[in-house]
C-alpha cells in the first residue's frame, strides 16, 4: 500500500499528484469489482445505474485533471486539496447508495484525510477533518439501505446494531480529528526538517564552491604576479625612453598603465592576504557609517565620473557591523554592476533598525527580465550578456554566510534595485 501513497516531501508535488491519480484508479477498479461481487455473489440489490454514473464522472474528472495538471512542475496546495474533496464527495455518494454507515467500507473516508494530513499544511488537514466527519455523519442518517434480492428487507438500524453504528460514527470522528492534530503536526515537522536539510545541503554546496574559487583565485594571484611585474618594468623603461617633451601623451598613457598595474597588484595582494589569514572570517567590528563611507571612497577611486547620491535613514545611534574582506568585495561588486548599467548616477540608501542594516543600491539602467532576476546569484554562469555571473554568485554567498541576504528587483519605472540586508553586531554579555 505504501508504494502507492504520495511521498511526504514538498519537493515532489507532481509525483504526489500522479500517485493520487494511481490510488484513485485502484479505488475505481476496487469499486467495480465490489459491485460485481455484491450483485452476483452476495446477491444484494444495488442501484447499479446510479453507481455507474458516479464511476463515469470519476473517470472523466480523473482524465481531465491529468490533462490539465500534467504539465505543471508545481501543483499548489489548494489544487491538491480540491482533488481530495472530489474523492470524498464521490465516495460519500457511493456509500449513500450502498448502505451508508452500515457499509463496511465506510472507513475508506479516512484515506483522503490521511493523505491531506500527511502532505498538506495543517489548515487543510483540519478542513478535511470537518469535511470527512460531516460526510460520515450524513451517511449515518441518510442512505439507501442494502436489501437482499430474494427477500427485500432493510439491513437496517434496529436495536443494538443502531448503537453499534453510532459507536462507529463516534470512533470515526475522533480518529479524524486526532489524525488532523497529531499526524498533520508530525508531517509539518517533517516538512520543516526536510526544508532545513535542503537549505543546509545548498549552503554546504555553495561553501564548497567558494572554497574552490578561493583556491583558484589564490593560485591565479601567484601566477599573475610575474606577468604584472614584467608589465610594470617595461612601462617604467618605456617611460625613461620617452622623456622628450614631444612624448608627453605617451608618458601619460604609460603612467595610466603603471597606475592600473599597481591596482591589480593591490587586489592580488588582498586575495593572497585573505587566503593566508587563519581567522579572516572573524571580521572586524566597525560602525555602519564608517564602513559604508570607507567602501564608497575605495569604490570611487576607480569610478570618479559616476555620481553617487547617498541617503541615510537610520534613527538613533549608529550601530556596529561585523565586516570582512569578502563582504566588502561583494558590496563593491554590486556598485560596479550598478555603474556598468547606469554610468551617470547611482542612488545608495542606508537604513537600520534594531537587528539589521539595509543597503539599497539603485541604478537607472534598463533593468532585467523576471527570468534573469530569478537566476541571479544561483550560478557562476551569467544570465545576461553583460556579466553578473561569478560576482553576484560570490556576493550572494558571502552575504548569506554572515546571516544576511541580498535581493534583486526591478524599479517601479526603470533600473535595478539591489537590497543588501546585513545583521548588526551585538556585544555578548
Amino acid at each position: 500500500m505504501s508504494r502507492f501513497l504520495p511521498k511526504s516531501t514538498e519537493s515532489a508535488p507532481q509525483e504526489n499528484f500522479k500517485s493520487l491519480l494511481l490510488l484513485r484508479g485502484l479505488s475505481l477498479f476496487g469499486q467495480v469489482l465490489a459491485i460485481i461481487l455484491v450483485v452476483y455473489y452476495v446477491e444484494l440489490s444495488l442501484p447499479v445505474l446510479s453507481l455507474g454514473y458516479i464511476l463515469v464522472v470519476n473517470i472523466i474528472w480523473t482524465l481531465v485533471s491529468f490533462l490539465i495538471l500534467k504539465g505543471r512542475a508545481n501543483i499548489a496546495d489548494h489544487l491538491f486539496f480540491i482533488q481530495l474533496i472530489f474523492d470524498v464527495a464521490t465516495l460519500t455518494a457511493v456509500l449513500y447508495l450502498t448502505g451508508g454507515a452500515t457499509n463496511p467500507f465506510a472507513w475508506f473516508l479516512l484515506v483522503p484525510h490521511s493523505i491531506a494530513s500527511t502532505l498538506l499544511p495543517r489548515l487543510y488537514a483540519w478542513l478535511m477533518a470537518l469535511v470527512t466527519s460531516a460526510s460520515y455523519t450524513a451517511i449515518v442518517f441518510f442512505y439507501e439501505p442494502l436489501m437482499h434480492r430474494d427477500h427485500p428487507m432493510e439491513m437496517g438500524m434496529d436495536g443494538h446494531f443502531q448503537e453499534h453504528i453510532i459507536g462507529m460514527w463516534l470512533g470515526f470522528v475522533l480518529s479524524a480529528f486526532l489524525m488532523a492534530y497529531f499526524v498533520a503536526g508530525m508531517a509539518e515537522s517533517l516538512r520543516k526538517r526536510n526544508k532545513l536539510l535542503a537549505d543546509m545541503k545548498d549552503k554546504m554546496f555553495r561553501d564548497e564552491r567558494l572554497v574552490a574559487l578561493g583556491t583558484l583565485a589564490t593560485g591565479a594571484a601567484h601566477e599573475l604576479g610575474t606577468p604584472l611585474g614584467t608589465v610594470d618594468i617595461i612601462a617604467h623603461e618605456l617611460e625613461q625612453h620617452f622623456k622628450a617633451p614631444e612624448h608627453e601623451a605617451v608618458r601619460s598613457k604609460l603612467a595610466l598603465i603603471q597606475q592600473q598595474v599597481k591596482r591589480c597588484k593591490a587586489s592580488l595582494a588582498n586575495i593572497t592576504e585573505t587566503a593566508s589569514q587563519q581567522r579572516h572570517d572573524a571580521g572586524q567590528v566597525m560602525a555602519v557609517d564608517d564602513y559604508i563611507q570607507g567602501l564608497i571612497m575605495q569604490w570611487q577611486v576607480s569610478h570618479p565620473d559616476v555620481l553617487l547620491q547617498q541617503q541615510w535613514l537610520g534613527q538613533g545611534d549608529v550601530p556596529n557591523i561585523l565586516s570582512d574582506l569578502s563582504l566588502s568585495h561583494s558590496i563593491i561588486n554590486v556598485l560596479d554592476n550598478a555603474a556598468q548599467a547606469s554610468a551617470s548616477q547611482i542612488m545608495l540608501t542606508v537604513s537600520w533598525d534594531d537587528d539589521f542594516v539595509r543597503i539599497v543600491i539603485e541604478d537607472e539602467g534598463p533593468g532585467m527580465s523576471e527570468e534573469q532576476l530569478a537566476a541571479l546569484g544561483k550560478s557562476v554562469h551569467s544570465p545576461t550578456s553583460a556579466g553578473l555571473g561569478l560576482g553576484t554568485y560570490i556576493a550572494k554567498a558571502s552575504v548569506e554566510r554572515i546571516g544576511g541576504n541580498i535581493d534583486w528587483k526591478n524599479g517601479d519605472i526603470k533600473g535595478l534595485h539591489v537590497t543588501v540586508c546585513l545583521p548588526l553586531y551585538k556585544q555578548e554579555c
